[in-house]
């Protein structure tokens, strides 16, 4: 299942007109809470080589609740938090990786509490993708 931030957007929109017409106002004699989009909404993809397309594995990933097609999303969300989701500062120690180029292209796109996020890099191998990411893209 796809869900985009226009889907999203378009929901919380509909919701607001039917709260906000003549009957809700009437019934209405507190503060209406609103859903709104989730604030941490991204889309990973992995590709094998050094270009971003075909990507062999997509998914998203939403936090605060963790969820989204991630596999692993809960530990991939307190990842990010760990370095405020900058996904160049993140590094697991994890062990040693052999030399191998094999290179494998990830990407990172939509927002992370709200900011907007367009991350791209290429790592030598599976490996070092891993290593350096931990769950973050084990899609």
């Amino acid at each position: 299942m796809r869900t985009s931030l226009a889907a999203v957007a378009l929901a919380v929109g509909a919701a607001v007109t039917v709260a906000s017409g003549p009957a809700a106002s009437a019934a209405t004699t507190g503060p209406v809470t609103l859903l709104s989009a989730p604030k941490t909404y991204l889309k990973l993809t992995a590709a094998l080589g050094e270009r971003a397309r075909p990507a062999q594995r997509t998914a998203t990933l939403v936090c605060d609740p963790a969820g989204g097609t991630h596999q692993r999303a809960g530990e991939a969300c307190a990842a990010l938090a760990a370095v405020d989701g900058d996904f160049g500062a993140l590094h697991v120690d994890g062990g040693a990786c052999t030399m191998q180029y094999d290179p494998v292209t990830v990407t990172a796109t939509g927002l992370w509490k709200g900011k907007p996020v367009r991350w791209r890099h290429t790592f030598g191998n599976s490996c070092v993708l891993h290593t350096e990411t931990g769950p973050v893209f084990a899609l």
